[in-house]
């Protein structure tokens, strides 16, 4: 690795003690990084290339165009393709037009940017041959995201923040940085980086709890108050996977059987475990049919095991956001992510509807990325 400035060499080793900590990288790793062209990304894009002989990985760059901010994102293109030439990097870059995507299914831009994202980066990870995905987020990043969740009004999962890896695939090499390190490490190795202006609009949530709420809690309450929100986050994080830890014990013992997108359950058995314990059951259960748990909120989880408690409800079912339908026959509950719309299906089933706009448990906490 080239020679560095001291403050360079801390933000690095820094980085690198993350990576360590988490066994986010081994040796022979193909890396694809998310790069938007701003900050946050040209940072870890940066930091990761000049880290690629010392951990003997393989390098390569994925840049999804939004097309939502018109001449604007062709600049972010074109600032990210210059820099996959100047470093002799792979870059794939991919156009898509969210708003429109959006409009068809009925997401708000940011849900149908996200899962845009991820399906991309998934997408050019598989056909690549990547193993693992780096995403820019970083300390404030979790941060805000924690805030962002407890005001809307979220369980203990969404109070542990950003993880550092997810589904042992996504990492997030600068998620213990502060975003003022971030841009004080390309200011000392004098790299650029594309600003976007929407972080300046305080009509998203993410952005009023950045420029507002933040200030406000630093000044009036606690000066140092994202070093007390980081530590409540961590302290969270170890807690909830002892806790996920014990309710995967426990699935698998009231697992009776399991198949693709169904999993069946003993009622008896969910009915004797501590209602606390049962919500962590149900969710894990609902995990792995669904595969993630957007739009499932507390109210789904509760209702299910009221479901399950109630008597004489054999032959009859609840209907769940993202086509789940959880059956009641006998003493088997079964949870099955049905192929075909749920109103399609046979009306002789009792169902129970619910309402767009109820939080989610556990929303998919990623913010934007940088």
């Amino acid at each position: 690795m080239t020679a560095q400035s001291s403050f360079a060499q801390k933000f690095t080793d820094q980085v690198l003690d993350t990576i360590r900590e988490h066994d986010m990288i081994a040796p022979g790793y193909s890396i694809l990084i998310a790069v938007s062209g701003g900050p946050d990304s040209m940072a870890l894009a940066k930091v990761l290339t000049g880290l690629k002989k010392d951990l003997g990985i393989r390098i390569g760059l994925a840049h999804l165009n939004h097309m939502l901010r018109g001449s604007h994102a062709l600049a972010d293109e074109t600032f990210v393709c210059e820099f996959a030439r100047e470093h002799n990097l792979d870059l794939v870059v991919e156009k898509k037009n969210i708003a429109e995507l959006a409009k068809k299914q009925r997401l708000c831009v940011e849900e149908a940017g996200r899962n845009a994202r991820y399906d991309f980066f998934t997408r050019v990870a598989c056909e690549k041959g990547f193993h693992r995905i780096a995403l820019g987020h970083h300390r404030d990043d979790n941060i805000e995201q924690v805030l962002m969740n407890l005001v809307r009004g979220t369980g203990p999962l969404g109070l542990r923040g950003i993880p550092p890896v997810r589904q042992g695939k996504f990492i997030r090499p600068l998620i213990r940085i502060p975003r003022a390190d971030i841009l004080a490490f390309l200011d000392e190795i004098n790299q650029g980086y594309r600003i976007d202006g929407s972080n300046e609009d305080t009509s998203y949530l993410r952005n009023r709890i950045r420029h507002r709420l933040i200030p406000f809690l630093e000044k009036e309450f606690n000066p140092d108050i994202k070093a007390g929100i980081e530590r409540l986050s961590g302290i969270i994080a170890q807690e909830d996977d002892f806790l996920d830890q014990m309710a995967q014990a426990a699935l698998d013992k009231a697992t009776t059987g399991k198949k693709k997108e169904q999993i069946d359950l003993s009622i008896s058995a969910i009915n004797k475990l501590d209602r606390a314990l049962g919500a962590r059951v149900i969710r894990a259960a609902l995990l792995s049919v669904k595969q993630n748990l957007r739009r499932i909120s507390n109210i789904h989880i509760r209702d299910i095991l009221y479901f399950a408690g109630k008597k004489g409800e054999s032959g009859k079912s609840l209907d769940l956001p993202g086509q789940i339908r959880v059956y009641k026959q006998r003493d088997t509950m079964r949870i099955k992510k049905e192929e075909t719309p749920l109103r399609t299906l046979g009306r002789h089933l009792k169902t129970r509807r619910y309402q767009k706009g109820q939080p989610d448990e556990n929303p998919d906490s990623d913010p934007c990325i940088k």
